[in-house]
């Protein structure tokens, strides 16, 4: 068969190494690189007319290197650049009741966020109903600030309640992770040839190697690099090309 140029496209599917859990893809893969070092020790002459040539060397395989790139974000994906664990938020709305605060300046924080601001209510200590036009809420956040301080004055104490919207959604605590064990799949197609290839990753450690400009104009960029690992009857990798 006639040696050709190789130009691959797939898409990486992963999973926590060592579960049973579903595959799921790792996003808009950019990068998927392997690298393998080695070194030696050599042993050298010191002899007159043959100083400094080799006279015994042993090769030292060093280990295989993964680096991934990706450029789309579930809340998978956003969970490994952070280098923690995506949890789904309660859709239950909750519910609160004569929560205290206490009037200052500027935006003031409530013990909730996700607010039902349609529900909020705050007191005075004389259980009277403070005037939504006198004070400006930040839903989102769970603040609330007062705009007019001419009967509340700052350092009295309030009271609140409500309920929160009980919006879907994710949290994030991150790093919180040390490592990231993987067993991925590369579902692969050479474009020059056509053919279909697979690359099989059974066991990768990998960390985050991401830097994110919160604010920036370019697409975010995710990364995630590391060892493979052998594991006792599987290679460190596999690849397999069909006709």
């Amino acid at each position: 068969m006639a040696q050709r140029g190789k130009k691959y496209s797939g898409d990486l599917f992963a999973r926590k190494w060592g579960s049973m859990d579903g595959f799921v893809m790792i996003g808009n893969v950019t990068e998927l690189s392997t690298s393998k070092e080695s070194d030696s020790d050599q042993l050298t002459s010191t002899g007159r007319g043959e100083y400094g040539e080799v006279i015994e060397n042993e090769s030292i395989p060093g280990p295989t290197e993964l680096a991934i790139k990706f450029n789309t974000f579930d809340k998978h994906a956003m969970a490994r650049v952070m280098m923690g664990e995506a949890v789904d938020l309660s859709t239950t709305p909750v519910e609160f009741t004569d929560e205290p605060l206490t009037v200052g300046m500027n935006w003031l924080k409530l013990a909730h966020r996700d607010i039902d601001e349609t529900t909020l209510v705050l007191t005075d200590d004389t259980a009277t109903v403070i005037p939504a036009d006198t004070y400006d809420v930040n839903p989102r956040l769970g603040m609330v600030k007062f705009n007019d301080t001419s009967t509340l004055l700052p350092g009295a104490s309030i009271t609140y309640a409500g309920t929160t919207k009980g919006s879907a959604g994710y949290q994030i605590d991150a790093n919180t992770l040390t490592s990231l064990p993987l067993e991925m799949y590369l579902d692969g197609k050479d474009r020059i040839s056509g053919q279909d290839g697979i690359l099989d990753l059974p066991h990768a450690d990998l960390s985050s190697d991401s830097d994110i400009n919160w604010f920036s104009d370019d697409w975010w960029e995710g990364g995630l690099s590391g060892p493979l690992i052998k594991d006792a009857g599987k290679p460190t990798m596999r690849f397999i090309e069909y006709k």
